[in-house]
């Protein structure tokens, strides 16, 4: 409320500086609760990034990003940030959040959206995505030093403090999967053997480089080698969990360029040698088709040495694609479903989307026509599942898990909108079943498109990502049968998904929404509610005020107060 009672950017700036002072002073006053504050500064810094970069100020936000360098100016602004002090209070996870999407911001003049997406909560550095970008040679020049800048204050920490926990260990690895991907984003391919070769020495349990290693095309063996996931397997430590996942990504890995007869052989090879190999070596698993005339190996999951999960569940997902080539439908089922039993949080998602896969041989899922309460039930069994797992709780809200009468917390809870649960589980099975639309390619009439909709937004009513695909399908200039009912249910449904989410969707979300919305005819009085929400939650954002410019010429042609009302946050629309 401090920080966003400000209503004038300058004084939003001013207020986010002394926010995150005021944060790091309390943290090396105290040493109680430190991760939970280190989150808090880190999550801080990076809102106040992004609103420097939704305001037209990409520049001014690179520019504290090199306030790392010992060589930077001093700031004229007021309350200068000492981002040496901040990174003092930051533990090295948060650390290798921080240095990343300075790098990124650089790059790409905005921050990942996998980062954005999470505002008010955890960060995490799995899911970045670093596209092609083609730099001129001094920004190109600027990126490289600050990776480099990076890279030296990382490995800092890794000999010092990153060996210390898991936590800490498991994020170098991150930071060097990231550092990977943003070579290979700006090109600098001449040095990517040697870092991967430096990295995979390093961490050599970490499955993600030794995946990427494995993947990297060699030129003398033609368009698609095998030699690295060979490699990988050879060379994977074996009192390290993780080589079924190997073995998983190394038949995806064949399937996706079309070999199709390698990948059924590979499979063979991997049930003789491996599935059968650890039953009798290791007793992890019950071998039951020996001397009993069942041939399914697939009955006996037993924890004699309990082994890690991340194999147990792979390995499921082995025996299920093995199965599946034997024209063995039950034992596969029987495979798939003991892998979501057994699925760990971080894959999770892997396993849900290999499980969606699989359920698309079910004829009646196959149907363009399946029914809506088949689906529904489904996609609710995956959100059971998905309820054994932790739940990401907003840092605010920390607090209510401390106080220690109950009473009083639930009050509390009570007050506070519920967090919305995330709809990019469900999301990942729809885009594994329909593609990237989130929606079945042919929809016979307008009301089984509303049905399939409205059964979804019902367990998910903030999933706005859905709203979104439907509102664009519909708008289409092709879908004549569209009528103005329709788009009007579509705009509500978008807009209510948008309000109701929790934490609040970031900017892109709402920018997506407000082009949306303005090209349906008729949805002015929705479209000015809708502006009024956003602009209460992103003043200063330039593609919004933008938005509203374009949409009030088009329908009342008074710019001049969309003009004026944008001066006074400080946004220039000129």
């Amino acid at each position: 409320m401090y920080i966003n009672s400000r209503m004038q950017l300058d004084d939003r700036l001013v207020a986010y500086g002394a926010a995150l002072k005021a944060l790091c002073h309390h943290v090396s006053a105290s040493a109680q609760d430190g991760m939970h504050a280190s989150s808090c500064i880190l999550d801080l810094f990076l809102q106040m990034m992004d609103c420097l970069c939704m305001s037209g100020n990409v520049e001014k936000a690179i520019q504290r990003s090199y306030g790392l360098f010992p060589t930077t100016t001093s700031s004229d602004e007021p309350y200068p940030l000492s981002l040496s002090d901040i990174l003092a209070c930051l533990t090295v996870s948060d650390k290798c959040v921080f240095w990343v999407c300075c790098v990124y911001l650089v790059i790409y003049r905005k921050l990942p959206d996998g980062v954005v997406h999470r505002f008010e909560c955890e960060k995490e550095l799995l899911e970045i995505e670093w596209p092609v970008v083609h730099l001129i040679d001094d920004e190109k020049q600027r990126a490289l030093a600050l990776v480099k800048a990076a890279v030296e204050s990382v490995d800092s920490y890794i000999y010092t403090e990153s060996r210390k926990s898991e936590i800490n260990l498991r994020s170098a690895q991150l930071f060097a999967v990231n550092h990977i991907r943003s070579m290979v984003a700006l090109g600098s391919l001449e040095c990517l053997r040697n870092l991967l070769d430096k990295y995979v020495k390093l961490y050599p349990s970490c499955l993600e480089l030794v995946q990427i290693s494995a993947r990297i095309p060699n030129h003398d063996l033609g368009d698609v080698s095998f030699v690295g996931f060979e490699k990988a397997i050879s060379n994977w430590p074996k009192e390290v969990p993780g080589i079924q996942c190997i073995w998983n990504q190394y038949v995806e890995h064949a399937l996706r360029n079309g070999r199709f007869d390698f990948a059924e052989e590979l499979m063979a090879r991997w049930f003789c040698s491996v599935w059968k190999d650890n039953c009798l070596q290791n007793g992890l698993l019950e071998a039951v088709d020996g001397g009993t005339g069942n041939s399914s190996g697939s009955q006996g999951l037993v924890l004699n040495s309990n082994p890690k999960q991340i194999d147990i569940m792979f390995g499921y997902l082995n025996l299920a694609l093995h199965k599946l080539f034997q024209n063995d439908r039950n034992e596969a089922c029987l495979a798939i479903d003991r892998a979501m039993k057994s699925a760990i949080p971080e894959y999770f998602k892997h396993c849900l989307r290999e499980h969606a896969i699989f359920l698309l041989t079910d004829e009646l899922l196959s149907r363009e026509d399946s029914p809506v309460t088949e689906i529904r039930n489904m996609l609710e069994g995956y959100l059971d599942d998905a309820h054994a797992f932790p739940i990401f709780e907003p840092l605010s809200r920390k607090f209510i898990g401390e106080i220690k009468k109950q009473r009083v917390q639930r009050l509390l809870s009570n007050i506070l909108s519920p967090v919305s649960i995330d709809s990019s589980l469900v999301n990942s099975v729809l885009e594994m079943w329909y593609g990237p639309s989130l929606l079945p390619q042919k929809i016979g009439e307008l009301k089984d498109l509303v049905d399939f909709v409205e059964a979804i937004l019902e367990i998910l009513p903030a999933n706005y990502p859905l709203a979104i695909s439907v509102c664009k399908l519909l708008s289409r200039n092709d879908n004549s049968n569209a009528s103005a009912s329709v788009l009007f249910w579509a705009s509500l449904n978008l807009v209510s998904a948008i309000f109701h989410a929790i934490p609040i969707p970031p900017e892109c979300v709402w920018v997506e929404a407000a082009g949306i919305l303005g090209n349906i005819a008729g949805n002015e009085a929705i479209s000015e509610r809708f502006y009024e929400r956003a602009f209460s939650v992103y003043p200063f954002s330039v593609k919004l005020w933008k938005s509203y410019y374009d949409l009030s010429k088009k329908t009342t042609g008074n710019t001049s107060s969309v003009v004026d009302a944008a001066k006074e946050k400080g946004i220039e629309l000129d």
